[in-house]
């Protein structure tokens, strides 16, 4: 297991090429300080599911400064000015409720496929009580401005400005591990790089025992998280014989474990931009409230006023009758 210092200050613990499960991330963690190991290596923490969700947009999460260098320039850049090597810019999957309600169907039909009508009436939802880690969260940790765009918009952009028209190639980049978040990394870059980037194999497109995975077909990422839970309320009991499942709780004392989400750096060398439409940037737009915990600090938030006249003053002839608030429903 390698370590850096990030782009952000932070120290980074990583391995590269892989995506770890976190069996496998506990015997390449297992040479780290008690502190470094002291949530990863919990072994109380209460059953929880394992399902399988389907993605389709990602999310790009900004402070004002950033927001304005992107209206600006009219799209995304590596924000640190080549800092950071290769030069990338992040973006993470994009998984809301009906990405959770969905998952949760999948997960129970897998589970139980011979359901009858009225076991799949009486069956209650639950998914939702376990994602609770900030990769299913409406705050953010980064800023106060979310862009949410479709993949398929991201990729077609992507390959239109860098790829001359060809499919990107999608890489398994790294495992990263920080004190409570584990992140699966997925590198987006041209083929005109395959040389720079063989090290790293290509992100699977059907293998089911990846964490994450690319179907191009359907334009989605599969991801199967390891850990869903940011703080576990809650124990996920089965019973066989009536093809249930239920999440038992709250818990008076919840556990603290690691939680994981993928996260998605496109190739972009240092100078250029990725580049949408100010429409297009203005209608992707919405407005966020900080997370319980933030990477950036929480003095870089603005409220929902200050946001609205950030917002109003980069656009202010914006034609699509659609003012900060709505956006933000």
């Amino acid at each position: 297991m390698e370590t850096k210092k990030n782009s952000r200050g932070y120290k980074e613990y990583f391995v590269k090429g892989k995506h770890l499960k976190l069996k496998k991330l506990k015997r390449e963690a297992r040479i780290l300080d008690k502190k470094r190991k002291r949530y990863l290596f919990k072994d109380s923490i209460p059953p929880y599911p394992r399902p399988e969700f389907h993605v389709s947009h990602l999310q790009h999460d900004t402070d004002r400064g950033s927001l304005c260098w992107i209206h600006e320039d009219g799209g995304f850049k590596d924000p640190h000015g080549g800092s950071e090597e290769p030069p990338l810019v992040w973006w993470s999957l994009a998984v809301g409720p009906a990405e959770v309600q969905s998952a949760e169907t999948r997960l129970l039909e897998q589970t139980f496929p011979s359901r009858t009508k009225k076991q799949v009436r009486m069956q209650q939802n639950f998914l939702e009580e376990f994602a609770t880690s900030p990769a299913f969260s409406e705050k953010s940790r980064y800023g106060s401005y979310r862009f949410t765009f479709a993949l398929e918009e991201v990729l077609k952009a992507y390959r239109e400005q860098f790829c001359s028209g060809a499919p990107p190639v999608l890489r398994v980049f790294k495992t990263c591990l920080y004190k409570q978040e584990v992140v699966y990394a997925v590198l987006v870059h041209s083929p005109d790089n395959n040389e720079l980037f063989s090290d790293y194999p290509e992100l699977p497109d059907d293998d089911l025992n990846a964490v994450c995975a690319y179907r191009r077909d359907q334009n989605i990422f599969i991801w199967r998280p390891e850990a869903m839970c940011g703080t576990h309320w809650y124990e996920l009991i089965e019973e066989p014989e009536k093809k249930w499942m239920h999440a038992c709780g709250p818990f008076e004392y919840p556990e603290y474990y690691v939680w994981d989400h993928v996260a998605i750096a496109l190739h972009v060398e240092n100078g250029e931009v990725l580049k949408f439409g100010s429409d297009q940037l203005r209608q992707n737009l919405k407005f966020c409230e900080p997370g319980d915990v933030t990477i950036t600090p929480k003095f870089y938030f603005d409220n929902f006023k200050e946001a609205q006249g950030v917002i109003e003053s980069l656009w202010p002839d914006s034609p699509l009758g659609l003012d900060f608030a709505a956006l933000c429903l």
